[in-house]
């Protein structure tokens, strides 16, 4: 027989289910980003192969990107739409004085995308396959800031190599030789490592963290003062 306690019990049960099941699907929404840099292989007709990139950024609905041409220089992409996994776009490139337009289409799954290329030639549309992969060492490469002391500015250098979820590299700071990182780890689009370097004979310690976003990385530096904790803004390009 079922009592009022009990009947409590299993409406808390399936209130958590229900809290539970939001969560995980938020984060799923959270983690299908389309941000980073995709590369394909395609055959010539000369039976050669051709690496293709494709770099975007995505910002909630809002998608931009550039698709990397073999002399490497870089085309935008036109007319990008993204919405929940479903993308497109155009690419409208010149060959030989004359225009031509790719249209793009595809579904993101994880690091994956597959769909379809359209395009026009003799008044007629030709369609192909399409299968992008993301480049998983996106931390990967050289990083640089700048930060103002005191009217002087500074200029931050750090290298990076990512190995699946270790993070190792190095930081210079102005005219300061390279020191090592310690602690790098790289979680989805999540960094962090911490640096200890000396000035005027004292140690000090900071603790990085930050999101990678294609050839940007936002995040926070945490170091300690006269038994305080400070917390300051930090962003890094990647050095092209």
């Amino acid at each position: 027989m079922n009592t009022p306690r009990h009947g409590l019990a299993i409406a808390l049960l399936a209130f958590a289910t229900v809290l539970s099941s939001a969560a995980f699907a938020a984060e799923e929404k959270k983690a299908a980003s389309a941000s980073g840099a995709w590369k394909w292989t395609t055959q010539t007709q000369d039976g050669q192969s051709r690496t293709t990139t494709l770099k975007l950024k995505q910002d909630g609905d809002k998608l931009t990107g550039a698709l990397a041409r073999r002399d490497g220089t870089e085309t935008a992409i036109d007319d990008p739409k993204i919405k929940d996994g479903q993308l497109s776009f155009a690419v409208t490139m010149e060959f030989n004085g004359n225009k031509f337009t790719r249209k793009f289409s595809g579904k993101l799954d994880g690091d994956t995308i597959k769909g379809k290329i359209e395009s026009e030639r003799d008044g007629q549309t030709q369609s192909r396959d399409w299968e992008a992969k993301r480049e998983t060492a996106a931390a990967t490469g050289t990083w640089k800031w700048q930060r103002t002391f005191n009217n002087n500015t500074m200029d931050f250098v750090l290298k990076l190599k990512q190995d699946g979820e270790k993070l190792v590299g190095t930081m210079a700071v102005g005219e300061n030789p390279e020191t090592a990182i310690d602690d790098g780890k790289v979680a989805g689009t999540d960094i962090s490592f911490s640096i200890t370097q000396e000035f005027n004979g004292n140690k000090m310690t900071r603790k990085y963290t930050g999101k990678l976003d294609a050839d940007t990385i936002k995040g926070k530096t945490e170091f300690e003062r006269d038994g305080q904790t400070q917390s300051r803004d930090w962003e890094a390009t990647r050095a092209k």
